[in-house]
This record gives C-alpha cells, structure tokens and sequence, in this order.
C-alpha cells in the first residue's frame, strides 16, 4: 500500500477520532495533517507494520499536547463531532444534537477523554490503548473507571432533573 492508498482509506476515520478527542474540526484537521507529516517521514519502516495504529498514537499524542497547550491559553474550541459526521455523511453520534454527552466528554482530563475514545470510538482493546498512550494496562482501567464513573454521574444528574 501506498502513503496516498493509506491517507485515503484511514482519513475519515482518522480525523472524527481527533474531533472526538479536541472537539474543534479545524484543529483536527490540522492535527491530523501533522500526524500524516510525520508518518509519511518514517513511511519506508511505519508501513511494514501497522500504520493506522501508529498514526492514531502520533494523533492522540498530538491531541493530548494541544490540550494542555489550550488549558494554559484559554483558547475555545470551535465545531462539535456532529458538524464533522455531518460533513462525512454518518450517522449522528449517540447523544448527539443536544450536545449533553458532548459536554462531559470535553470535560474530561485529556487521558481519560483519550482512553473513552480509543476504547468506545476506535474499539481499541486495554492493550492496543495502553500501546498508544504509551502507559500500563493498570492506568488505562484506571482512566477508564473515572471516565465512566463521570459520564454516569453526569447522566444520573442529567436523568434526575429531567425526572422532575
């Protein structure tokens, strides 16, 4: 396979990964455009393995970077997920218009947010994520486990004030 064989088939997934991830469509493309960058400089030796799985821990690292670049600015982000599976013609993310799953997932810390992505979104198992974050299998439960006890807190409260 080709570096432009590759770009073209892992894009669209690629880059809803990185909306899901930073939450501004522009800076997602534009993350995405340096992790391609970057793997097309080491392509000889990153295409006899698994390209994909490099590329999406070169995006992830890039997104967890900006991240903690934008907390020390105060930049806001621009663009939801929807405008982007709106634009790739895919079905709406679950918990999508209203934007009330947005909204916990841009607030978790940018590991926790990084391992529900790659675990719910990409289908990663405990080991693939904890290769591409480059930590153990232990913190990847552990990220998860806060994670998933933020957005079921978040959608008990959410449950309750609707129950009134």
């Amino acid at each position: 396979m080709t570096f432009e064989e590759f770009v073209t088939a892992t894009a669209g997934r690629l880059l809803r990964t990185a909306v899901f991830l930073v939450y501004d469509r522009h800076l997602a493309e534009d993350l995405l455009q340096v992790a391609y960058e970057r793997v097309a400089k080491r392509w000889k030796r990153v295409s006899r393995d698994n390209p994909e799985a490099y590329t999406r821990k070169v995006l992830v690292n890039l997104a967890i970077d900006e991240r903690k670049r934008r907390a020390r600015r105060g930049d806001m982000p621009v663009g939801m997920p929807t405008d982007v599976e709106r634009a790739a013609g895919a079905p709406a993310v679950p918990g999508g218009p209203d934007g009330e799953l947005d909204e916990v997932l841009r607030s978790l810390p940018a590991k926790q947010r990084a391992v529900v992505v790659l675990r719910y979104w990409c289908d990663l198992n405990e080991q693939e994520i904890a290769e591409t974050l480059g930590i153990s299998r232990g913190t990847v439960k552990s990220h998860t486990a806060r994670a998933m006890a933020a957005l079921r807190a978040h959608m008990g409260q959410e449950g309750g004030a609707h129950g009134r």
